[in-house]
């Protein structure tokens, strides 16, 4: 071999390895933009916090009594300021004045829905939020585009994939998706809202306690789309059962408590009055029985939070989701 042979040799195997070591180095940072996004929303959501704006979206909607507000991000907007030079993904958001938001959620079939409860108010908060932040980057109104997930609902594939920007708040902390665990699998912005967890068992119940609960066991329990996931980590004795309801969760499983073909219903409404006045228990689809008399209510001091969720990185093993 010649002299020029040989160092050619070693300047390709030289660029090989830089060219190697850049691009784990690129795999090794986290995706641009997605961080900014996170602390946008954060800043955007103490500023709501601060003005007033939030309890005047819970007292538009009646839901003072239903939502609680986790204090992890303390409302004061001087400690969370908005990115100075946004780049990747919150800057396209920024210039195209877009915003695709994943939701779990098509139109709400009505009052017996508990997500038609909470739909319009994460709606409200979602439309605050990003005025604050076209505000402050002085653009136009950033639209929302909904992008519905079909079922089985692989947010966390949607999100890292890129189909959606950040996920809608009917997504508690807790919980899994697609076996992977929410928390160590997305990023995540301040908790926005919780609701208390009650269940609503009938007045002759024997049950005194969220523990006489608990300690029963072959319970069956009937839980709405908001309750489910917390539910079943409580509830998960091998004769324990817990039953979902997507749509009409709460004249289901209250007719199912009625009935006697669930012991009680885990809700995120502390009081009876957030039910409907009739609902159907015989049956025939015709709503005929007053379920609040027949029914009373146990504190879990359970409470479920949830934020906006954005993509993770490339260290988050989402390729093991099934």
């Amino acid at each position: 071999m010649n002299r020029t042979s040989g160092v050619f040799i070693v300047i390709l195997l030289t660029t090989c390895f830089l060219g190697s070591s850049q691009t784990s180095a690129e795999l090794s940072t986290p995706a641009k933009g997605r961080e900014q996004l996170v602390t946008a929303l954060d800043a955007a959501w103490v500023r709501i916090l601060d003005n007033g704006k939030y309890r005047q979206i819970l007292n538009a909607h009646n839901a003072a009594e239903v939502m609680v507000n986790i204090v992890d991000c303390l409302p004061s907007p001087s400690m969370i300021p908005f990115p100075e030079k946004p780049e990747g993904l919150f800057k396209q958001i920024l210039d195209s004045k877009k915003i695709k938001v994943g939701t779990m959620l098509t139109l709400p079939p009505g009052p017996e829905t508990t997500s038609n409860f909470f739909a319009p108010i994460s709606t409200d908060m979602l439309e605050a939020v990003l005025t604050e932040i076209a505000q402050h980057y002085k653009i136009e109104p950033i639209t929302v585009l909904k992008i519905n997930l079909p079922p089985p609902f692989n947010a966390t594939t949607a999100l890292n994939k890129g189909e959606i920007d950040i996920i809608d708040q009917l997504n508690a902390l807790g919980g899994k998706s697609e076996n992977l665990r929410r928390r160590t699998s997305r990023r995540f912005s301040c908790t926005l809202s919780g609701s208390r967890q009650v269940l609503y068992v009938k007045n002759d119940a024997l049950y005194k306690n969220f523990e006489d609960l608990l300690n029963d066991p072959d319970i069956k329990i009937c839980a709405g789309p908001l309750s489910a996931q917390l539910t079943r980590a409580y509830f998960k004795g091998p004769e324990q059962s817990v039953t979902t309801k997507y749509v009409f969760d709460i004249s289901s499983c209250l007719s199912k408590v009625i009935t006697g073909k669930a012991d009680a219903m885990m809700s995120p409404f502390p009081d009876k009055k957030f039910f409907p006045d009739l609902i159907d228990t015989n049956g025939d689809r015709k709503p005929e029985t007053d379920p609040k008399p027949l029914i009373r209510a146990i504190d879990t001091n359970l409470v479920a939070g949830t934020p906006y969720w954005v993509a993770f990185d490339e260290e988050c093993a989402c390729d093991k989701a099934k």
